[in-house]
């Protein structure tokens, strides 16, 4: 039987739930502009209703307030967070390709290639033809030559620059990754301590999708959130809910209160993977097993993704091969990080151990086209199907043809070493490998970053003091040796025009030795003399030149000193003086391929090579970045449309929810009324 004052609660249970309402409204309103916030409604259901006992059966009770829910679509989460690792991939890349291209690029302000090479270089080396026995003219083109050096040294250096700083937000992005996780593993048991207890935390709600989305622009992030039953009761949920977030193809980085940590390690210097590297490169480890971890993979994307490729990305242009053998000579032994013999422990030492790889090669290419192209380092790593050593120091053979009658490279690396699952370095095979197996050595990351870049300043470096200095020191190109076997140094031919720096004791070194040489003799050159006698292949020089890059290229300093000293002709009884056919050899390495050639141009293409790289991955990178942008407006657009608070739709609501309390105290004011009446005028 209902109450006699059932229909006054009536009126107030609708004066409640619209009171709710309309807080609810307010809190949507004054939360218009703040970030993350969700558009939270009122759920309201029809009271339970009660027997009369009579004809009609059953009587309305009012109106219950269930909850205050979020509107919220995991869909649009799951899509914008996915699309949000583009946007900080892509966004990443645009802004330091950018600065890249400003670095290469010539301006007014700031001479570049061309106007150091192309024009003044060789304006200059003309003066020295016309005028080969002038020492002014000779001093003139050797500022040129320095001026040409020292372009390269300070691109070298903006671009170690760059890697340095790019290492740096590594280290800042992992930080905040770290800083995220803490946070959502800290939300997660507030929010499991409110709702445990039948409440609803939507604000940490809020707070932690919030975290999870800014967390998704820097890795890629999935997340699953299942309720916590009761162990004796499984039908029976808690309240409570385990939240998970993984990273990087299922890495878990959140699990319920627990969080895992990622921490940075340097590259010590005997661990580089690229010639260039600057000292000090970070890798990434997870804190708790001391595991590495990699945002590499194709299907992964993110800023901290963008930030390795920026940094690391070779163009997959590293030394890839197959393994052939592990060798071990037992008069050398393997060396500690100290530079001491490692104890055996039966009384000897530790035999070092080499390790062969075979690379294939096109036909037809010079070791001189090989190693310019070489950007490995001195002492690095290399995986060896899939375990990674680290090497002292390397030798290459080619050619070489293998079993299959490939054409090949032979690379030895030696010394090898890896560390062991206690962190011991272990100086010998972690087990057998057959051969044929993978072999890579440094990483290998299909995108132009900086160590592509100074790659390509390498290579054009290496194949152009290679052939000025052949031709400085050897005469033409055609006619290598004359028949008084004279050189063009007086008796010295260990001189090099152009010079590399070797950083361990600040001293310029020449490229190899030279030989006075008679026709028929063999020296240290690839090309054939024609005439009476033929000069025999030996490519052992050329190796030389590897140790070449645009950090360490000087002009000989000696013939600065004395200009008289620079070649310019190979003839008879007329050398170091008034004759021009060297130097009208060297004017030939401008325009002529047959002299010179970088990627199938000539020596002036240059720098319209390495500007149309960078345009096509800025170009790229905008073009990407512009696409993803769009998609994160259009799903941020399709989330706002139900999560987002709207402050016409909200005005609306607001005014519907007050006519309802308007109603409903209407219908007090007049349930008061009737029981006034009953009670007061009546006597009931």
């Amino acid at each position: 039987m209902t109450s006699q004052f059932f229909g006054l609660m009536i009126g107030y249970s609708g004066l409640t739930a619209y009171q709710t309402a309309e807080n609810t409204v307010a809190n949507n309103a004054s939360n218009i502009n703040t970030e993350g916030y969700t558009r939270q409604v009122v759920e309201q259901t029809a009271a339970n209703a009660l027997r009369t006992y009579t004809t009609y059966g059953m009587a309305g009770a009012g109106v219950n307030v269930t909850a205050i829910k979020q509107l919220r679509n995991e869909y649009y989460d799951i899509k914008f967070r996915a699309n949000e690792a583009d946007v900080g991939r892509y966004e990443t890349q645009n802004i330091y390709m950018a600065e890249i291209e400003q670095y290469f690029k010539d301006s007014t302000a700031l001479k570049g290639f061309t106007a150091i090479y192309t024009e003044e270089f060789y304006a200059a080396l003309n003066d020295l033809a016309d005028n080969p026995g002038t020492t002014s003219t000779r001093a003139s083109f050797l500022g040129k030559a320095q001026s040409l050096a020292e372009y390269f040294r300070a691109m070298s250096a903006n671009l170690t620059r760059e890697q340095e700083i790019l290492n740096s937000e590594i280290k800042s992005q992992v930080d905040q990754v770290n800083e995220y996780s803490e946070q959502i593993a800290v939300l997660n048991k507030q929010i499991n301590l409110i709702e445990i207890q039948g409440g609803t935390a939507l604000d940490l709600r809020d707070q932690r999708n919030l975290v999870v989305d800014k967390l998704s622009k820097i890795v890629d992030v999935t997340v699953t959130e299942t309720p916590v039953y009761n162990a004796g009761d499984p039908d029976n949920p808690t309240g409570a809910h385990r939240y998970q977030v993984n990273i990087s193809n299922g890495c878990s980085l959140v699990d319920g209160y627990e969080y895992n940590t990622l921490e940075v390690r340097a590259r010590g210097t005997d661990a580089k993977y690229n010639q260039t590297d600057a000292d000090g490169l970070y890798d990434l480890y997870w804190s708790n097993t001391g595991m590495e971890f990699s945002v590499l993979a194709d299907n992964l994307s993110g800023t901290l993704k963008a930030l390795f490729e920026l940094r690391d990305g070779n163009n997959n242009d590293g030394v890839e091969g197959e393994f052939i053998e592990f060798t071990q000579d037992p008069t050398r032994f393997a060396l500690d990080k100290e530079g001491n013999k490692i104890d055996d422990g039966s009384g000897g030492y530790v035999v070092a151990t080499d390790v062969s790889i075979s690379v294939p090669i096109d036909e037809g290419e010079t070791l001189e086209s090989v190693i310019s192209k070489l950007n490995i380092a001195d002492e690095g790593s290399i995986r060896i199907s899939g375990t990674l050593y680290k090497y002292d120091g390397w030798t290459v053979e080619y050619p070489v043809t293998d079993a299959n009658g490939r054409n090949t490279a032979v690379f030895t690396f030696g010394d090898i070493a890896y560390t062991d699952a206690n962190g011991n370095e272990k100086h010998e095979p972690m087990y057998n490998v057959t051969p044929g197996k993978k072999c890579e050595v440094g990483d290998n990351i299909d995108y132009q970053g900086v160590p592509y870049y100074q790659a390509q300043m390498n290579q054009w470096i290496r194949q152009f003091s290679y052939r000025f200095n052949y031709t400085e020191e050897h005469g033409s190109l055609n006619n290598l040796v004359t028949q008084n076997a004279q050189n063009l140094y007086g008796d010295d031919m260990t001189i090099s025009f152009w010079q590399w720096m070797d950083t361990t004791t600040g001293e310029l070194r020449n490229f190899g030795e030279y030989y006075t040489a008679n026709p028929g003799d063999t020296v240290n050159t690839a090309i054939t003399k024609a005439g009476s006698g033929t000069i025999a292949a030996d490519y052992s020089l050329e190796s030389y030149y590897y140790s070449l890059t645009a950090s360490n290229f000087y002009v000989n300093k000696t013939i600065v000193t004395d200009p008289s000293l620079m070649s310019t002709t190979a003839r008879d009884a007329d050398v170091n003086v008034s004759a021009d056919d060297v130097v009208k050899e060297l004017l030939e390495l401008k325009d002529n391929k047959s002299k010179m050639v970088y990627r199938g141009c000539n020596s002036t293409e240059f720098l319209n090579m390495i500007l149309s790289d960078i345009a096509l991955n800025e170009s790229s990178a905008k073009n990407f970045t512009k696409n993803a942008e769009n998609i994160s407006r259009a799903i941020s657009k399709q989330k706002e449309s139900v999560s987002g608070v709207d402050d016409n739709e909200e005005a609306l609501d607001l005014v519907k929810f007050q006519n309802a309390y308007n109603l409903n105290a209407k219908i007090i004011q007049t349930m008061t009324e009737i029981y006034d009446r009953l009670i007061l005028e009546t006597g009931v």
